[in-house]
């Protein structure tokens, strides 16, 4: 039984149920990297394979990590993909935390698994594959042993990378160092997971941006990744975040935002302040366009939708510890 939320976000934010999901299903629907997305990815960001791999400001992020750049540019340029013409997704999973000592997130490939689905011919991919790279090993994937394929080999600062690519029945491909392709095929599936499963549900499976975080296994290795942000404010209880990014088709029309937490009665029962603070620093920016954000709870998940301004959006990325993503755009890229 849903039970609105506490009283104090103001009257900027409408408690309303039904645009989320409006009856009890037994397995959440949540999107379709979500339900092949490896368990101890702690965080993620996804979308259209027109998107990522074509714009500038997607880009400028995957190039903060040159290890990612390049393993991406070598397989797409071998595999002949186009992606202005491409229906995909892909996904960059961050898979467990950095050790004490370790420069963040700047061990590339150890820590980063890179997740290409939802394509229109996930067959001519996987043979694409084949023929692209050589064969070295397997990988053991949904109780059957799928071939491993070369990306490249490479050695920076002393440390050697093998990075490899590897396929599943779903015709899904795998991109990452052999150490984060044997982790995330010992592990289960994130939909797997109760709490990930819920907040997961609550964000549009088809909007173009998407993105989960698991802030306390992140706050744990990367605290000071988080300087600046509200994530280190979060409640104790949150074990799941997840956000969805839906650009407009005109210039001049709102970005549709979408954030959903999901975990602890507890820890969901006190996260309503938190999300007080993100509307209003959204709102100092400027007065939200259009209709008021709409905000939904229930015991165990809470969610949020609102229209933001390219500022607003900005500045709401930045407090969710993920600085530099703005989409000032147009509109959607065409298909071709």
């Amino acid at each position: 039984m849903r039970r609105p939320a506490a009283i104090l976000i103001p009257a900027a934010v409408v408690l309303l149920c039904l645009p989320f999901a409006a009856s009890c299903r037994p397995r959440p629907r949540v999107p379709g990297w979500v339900k092949a997305a490896p368990a101890d990815s702690v965080a993620a960001f996804s979308g259209e394979a027109g998107w990522m791999l074509t714009h500038k400001e997607v880009q400028s992020l995957i190039s903060r990590d040159p290890m990612v750049e390049r393993a991406l540019d070598i397989f797409l340029q071998k595999a002949r993909i186009n992606p202005r013409t491409e229906t995909g997704r892909v996904t960059f999973h961050v898979i467990g935390v950095p050790q004490q000592g370790e420069r963040d997130l700047q061990k590339g490939l150890e820590h980063v698994l890179i997740q290409l689905n939802q394509f229109a011919d996930p067959a001519a991919l996987v043979a694409a594959l084949a023929e692209s790279f050589p064969q070295e090993g397997s990988l053991r994937l949904q109780g059957r042993d799928w071939p491993l394929h070369v990306i490249l080999d490479l050695e920076t600062g002393g440390t050697k990378a093998h990075i490899r690519a590897a396929s599943d029945e779903k015709g899904q491909i795998w991109i990452g160092s052999l150490e984060a392709l044997q982790r995330m095929a010992s592990k289960g599936s994130l939909a797997a997971q109760p709490n990930s499963a819920l907040a997961a549900e609550w964000i549009s499976a088809r909007a173009p941006f998407q993105g989960y975080l698991q802030p306390e296994a992140l706050l744990s290795g990367l605290r000071r990744s988080f300087d600046g942000s509200i994530i280190k404010d979060l409640p104790q209880g949150v074990d799941a975040l997840f956000w969805s990014i839906t650009p407009p088709a005109q210039k001049d029309q709102p970005i549709r935002f979408e954030l959903a937490l999901a975990g602890s009665p507890e820890g969901i029962n006190q996260v309503t302040p938190w999300l007080q603070r993100l509307v209003a620093a959204a709102n100092a920016v400027q007065s939200a366009p259009g209709a008021a954000p709409e905000l939904v709870q229930e015991k165990r998940r809470v969610g949020l939708r609102c229209a933001l301004t390219p500022e607003q959006l900005k500045l709401v990325m930045e407090k969710l510890g993920q600085p530099g993503f703005s989409l000032a755009l147009p509109g959607r890229i065409p298909k071709a």
